[in-house]
């Protein structure tokens, strides 16, 4: 399956840059500048708009719509609305990024509401938003995961059993981010381990592997597009590590470490692992 895989990852990559499709973003505002530079960095093209009154035209004109529940107002929420039925009505893929469904009753009822929708192509969120929107216990405080909630040797299968029948009611790619990274649609699952520490300390970088999964998911081959960007970001961050002082420093060569990623460099460092969904 990984070299089948390592295939997928260059034809989405390479018509991402041929094609150039327009990622209609609805998203928050603390993350909205690094999000577009993301989306441009490997071809695609960003759309921020969130007007209620123009976003189902725009919509339509998309070639994937990304969704993030951070810092949500009444505008976003009913842009977001409008937005996802036309989407669902033209085809359009959709990325529901479920930020804070943790601390916030409204995040998660609109969440719950978007999902009833129809098929959402990819589900996003940490290990604690997304083990909340499958209905289990979770410990996540603010946007931030619980410790108690990191996947671990021990309770792996127990996640994997968890998001698997979650994504079969769901029809969604479900992908938790984390120190390891959890990918799970109806028959496969995936561990991705690439990564630093380092992306922590600045704002707004887990909405940017948001953003670069709805670039490639563009190409309607949500898997694919959900191991492109956690990979694309994981990788680029281990680079921008070696070679910045801060997180000033960091997140100049973050961006251009995704601007300049070489298959061949995607393919000699990436981290995945092959389990039984």
């Amino acid at each position: 399956m990984i070299k089948q895989l390592e295939n997928q990852l260059r034809n989405v990559r390479n018509a991402t840059k041929e094609n150039s499709p327009l990622i209609h973003c609805i998203t928050n505002p603390i993350s909205i500048h690094g999000c577009a530079n993301m989306i441009l960095a490997v071809g695609a093209r960003p759309m921020m708009a969130e007007h209620p009154l123009e976003v189902e035209d725009i919509t339509r004109t998309a070639g994937a719509l990304m969704l993030n529940l951070g810092n949500i107002t009444d505008a976003r929420m009913e842009s977001m609305r409008r937005s996802v039925r036309v989407a669902m009505e033209c085809g359009i893929p959709i990325l529901l990024d479920l930020v804070g469904v943790t601390c916030s009753r409204i995040r998660m009822e609109l969440a719950r509401e978007l999902i009833g929708f129809g098929q959402i192509q990819i589900l996003k969120g940490n290990i604690s938003e997304l083990l909340a929107i499958a209905g289990q216990s979770f410990h996540g405080t603010g946007i931030d995961a619980g410790k108690e909630d990191a996947m671990t040797d021990e309770n792996e299968e127990e996640r994997r059993r968890i998001f698997r029948t979650f994504s079969q009611r769901t029809g969604s790619v479900l992908l938790a981010t984390g120190a390891r990274d959890l990918l799970v649609d109806q028959e496969r699952c995936l561990i991705l381990e690439n990564g630093t520490t380092k992306l922590s300390g600045i704002t707004g970088t887990g909405c940017m592997v948001g953003a670069l999964t709805a670039a490639y998911l563009a190409q309607k081959d949500p898997f694919t597009a959900a191991v492109l960007g956690t990979s694309v970001m994981g990788i680029a961050g281990e680079l921008a590590e070696r070679s910045s002082k801060g997180p000033g420093s960091f997140q100049i060569e973050l961006l251009d470490a995704v601007a300049g990623m070489r298959q061949e460099v995607l393919e000699a460092k990436l981290r995945i692992r092959e389990t039984e969904a």
